[in-house]
């Protein structure tokens, strides 16, 4: 039982740090030191204050903090949970891999070890454990985070193959899940068109495009997908619709940098268009 409270503890020492509203790390770990001083055997304050470290990429100091923690306290298990983060921000896979193989031997379901360790694994190129990874953090979340379908699919996708269906039907599932998240639906955009399935690719953006009061950076996009299918005309009246909902927006609106970008983008597809230029390009 005791093992058990003792994790607890460390586990909510270790999950992404508010750091107080923004506080100053310093500070922070100016006052764990202070509390070190009076309680020297204390292994949850060693982990504690190695988080702060970590937090502020102190990289060497974290590590020794763990592994002060660890030498006071070896059944402290999550101490190999924040050794794996801490090498996966410092960006060493290898070593985080090791410590997170360790972590999830103890804690197999464990959603954000299973988590750093799926990261760990796409660093290491080792993509389709990586997405096993993500699908048994996926699995054991009781409210899965999107960005572990966006990263799961990201993953299958650059393995690409085979594995490009299987990133839409994971997708599928999160839009499923989590409802119809504008995020998802855009990836699964993408690999329609790595596919080449294009009137897939146009059904899922009238789906994202519904759910906007504003028309004309989805028009923009129908009209980039229309074009790498090779079908002009309808390409440019795309762009052309994108460009009459831009003239359409309040001044203050219209004019601002990132309308003007999409403008400039409109009217340089419509001159290619115009030109013979070869289609395929956004």
């Amino acid at each position: 039982m005791k093992i058990v409270l003792s994790l607890v503890v460390a586990l909510l020492i270790v999950m992404p740090l508010s750091i107080s509203a923004h506080g100053d790390l310093h500070i922070q770990i100016q006052e764990v030191t202070r509390q070190i001083e009076k309680e020297p055997r204390n292994a949850d304050l060693y982990l504690k204050r190695g988080e702060l470290h970590r937090a502020h990429q102190e990289w060497d100091a974290a590590q020794a903090d763990y592994d002060h923690a660890f030498a006071l306290n070896p059944k402290l298990a999550v101490v190999d949970l924040a050794r794996g983060r801490m090498f996966l921000e410092a960006n060493w896979p290898i070593s985080a891999k090791v410590a997170l193989d360790r972590f999830l031997a103890v804690y197999t379901n464990h959603v954000e070890g299973l988590t750093a360790r799926a990261r760990a694994l796409v660093k290491l190129d080792q993509r389709l454990a990586a997405a096993r990874d993500y699908t048994a953090a996926i699995h054991h979340s009781i409210e899965p985070r999107p960005e572990l379908y966006l990263e799961r699919a990201q993953a299958l996708t650059t393995e690409g193959g085979v594995h490009l269906d299987e990133a839409l039907k994971g997708l599928d599932q999160g839009i499923k899940k989590l409802g119809p998240l504008v995020t998802l639906q855009l990836y699964a955009i993408d690999v329609e068109i790595k596919q080449k399935r294009f009137d897939a690719a146009l059904a899922r953006l009238e789906r994202v495009a519904a759910q906007s009061p504003r028309k004309e950076t989805w028009l923009a996009r129908r009209g980039e997908i229309l074009q790498q299918a090779g079908r002009k005309a309808e390409a440019r009246e795309a762009f052309q619709s994108a460009l009459a909902a831009m003239d359409k927006l309040p001044p203050a609106r219209r004019h601002v940098p990132a309308m003007a970008e999409l403008e400039k983008r409109l009217q340089q597809a419509l001159d290619s268009l115009s030109s013979g230029e070869p289609d395929g390009g956004k």
